[in-house]
């Protein structure tokens, strides 16, 4: 708890069920496969290659859930520009077309108890640009069968409960979860498919034997195996090869969530239980969890996101803007999180030396992304060629000086886009 009063950590944990037991690694072990990294990537990995067989072992630097799994804003916004029959094989963009059904359907399957709510993600047109844009996402998504028809006014306020949008349109697989107990519940299934689990096992060392088998050492132990694959995103340390840790320009997120709401607050805030976005070039986007907290947040910029004070009273400012019902609205956890961006804005999975493959550069959305890419990845650590039908084997540019770009981007970027939205 801070000076504030606002926790520094999500409230997630005070509803998602306990993490399977996931000792860490004491002794030696030889596998097929070696992942590192357990979020939802490493998860979900993990998860598909014990399926097909394969013996696997999936180390975390810190508990499951610690990094962007745990730690991000828990929706579900299946939307991507990358989204390209001409870019993607045409397995892949399936597998991406259909990734927001496929994190609902696996919650099911599995019976992860999450808090899932799939009733769709909504993008409100705040202008009449606004509106140009959501029409031409809305026209791409509705041929692919993942959007009804166009939203009117009226409609809108009836799912969002706020007055005054132009129009716009309901994704049909988005939602929200508990993104905590998701990727616990992701572990756990592993674990009971085969999968040796080890928390609190950071990865110090990776090297060939004289096998040619990679051996991955931790600080009590270590791990042969036949492949590697590295799904740490922007959580890489020293140990991470730069290769892959160069690929990326890492940026920080943050999230903050408000006291659970009254009944009748919670009449009036997406009465449709939708996940809310609107069109202006500094978004407004919120959700409501299972426990009635509104959760909103962004990157953080030189004041918000950074200090709670501020960020606090703006959000609730613009949030009180659109329901006047929340007006004073307090607010009790303030957390942050690591982004990784790839200069294409588009994940790459490729290999760094044979067998050695990395999969990396989310750039957000990571609930719906990872649906996809975890099973690619996967199908590509098993069998190269049939991972090639599902994702690109494309080895990411080197991005210089990517720390500075990052707190360039961060401390721009939001100034920018709130002065370009007062100027249309």
């Amino acid at each position: 708890m801070s000076m504030d009063g606002i926790s520094r950590q999500p409230p997630y944990a005070l509803s998602a069920p306990q993490a399977p037991e996931t000792p860490a690694l004491d002794g030696s072990l030889s596998v097929d496969v070696a992942l590192v990294g357990a979020g939802f990537s490493g998860t979900i990995s993990a998860l598909q290659l014990c399926r097909r067989g394969l013996s696997v072992a999936l180390i975390e630097a810190g508990e499951i859930g610690q990094g962007g799994s745990g730690r991000n804003h828990g929706q579900c916004i299946p939307v991507f520009g990358y989204l390209d029959e001409t870019e993607l094989p045409p397995k892949g963009f399936a597998l991406l077309r259909d990734a927001g059904r496929m994190v609902f359907d696996q919650i099911a399957e599995l019976g992860i108890d999450c808090a899932p709510v799939q009733k769709g993600w909504l993008n409100a047109a705040h202008d009449a640009a606004g509106l140009m844009r959501a029409r031409a996402a809305h026209a791409k998504y509705a041929a692919l069968g993942k959007a009804g028809a166009f939203l009117g006014p009226d409609e809108v306020a009836a799912l969002s409960g706020v007055p005054g949008y132009l129009g716009g349109w309901v994704h049909r697989d988005g939602g929200h979860l508990n993104p905590l107990a998701y990727v616990r519940g992701l572990a756990a299934a592993a674990q009971a498919a085969g999968a040796k689990v080890c928390t609190q096992t950071p990865l110090q060392g990776l090297s060939r034997n004289a096998a040619g088998r990679w051996v991955l050492r931790t600080p009590n132990g270590e791990i042969t195996a036949r492949k590697v694959g590295l799904a740490v995103n922007a959580y890489g340390t020293a140990a991470i090869p730069a290769r892959l840790r160069h690929s990326l320009v890492a940026m920080t997120s943050y999230a903050i969530a408000s006291l659970p709401l009254s009944a009748t607050q919670r009449r009036a805030v997406l009465p449709g239980g939708v996940n809310f976005s609107d069109t202006r070039r500094d978004p407004m986007f919120f959700r409501i969890d299972d426990a009635g907290r509104l959760i909103t947040g962004g990157l953080v910029e030189l004041r918000r996101g950074r200090f709670s004070a501020p960020t606090c009273a703006e959000a609730g400012a613009r949030i009180a803007a659109h329901y006047p019902v929340l007006d004073g609205l307090g607010w009790t956890h303030h957390w942050t999180g690591t982004v990784g961006i790839s200069a294409r804005q588009r994940p790459a999975i490729f290999e760094m030396d044979e067998g050695l493959w990395g999969l990396a550069g989310y750039s957000g959305r990571g609930v719906p992304t990872s649906a996809a890419l975890g099973r690619a990845f996967a199908a590509t650590l098993a069998d190269p060629a049939e991972g090639a039908r599902l994702w690109p084997q494309e080895a990411p540019a080197r991005i210089p000086a990517g720390r500075l770009i990052g707190l360039t981007v961060q401390s721009l970027r939001g100034p920018v886009n709130k002065l370009r939205d007062r100027l249309a």
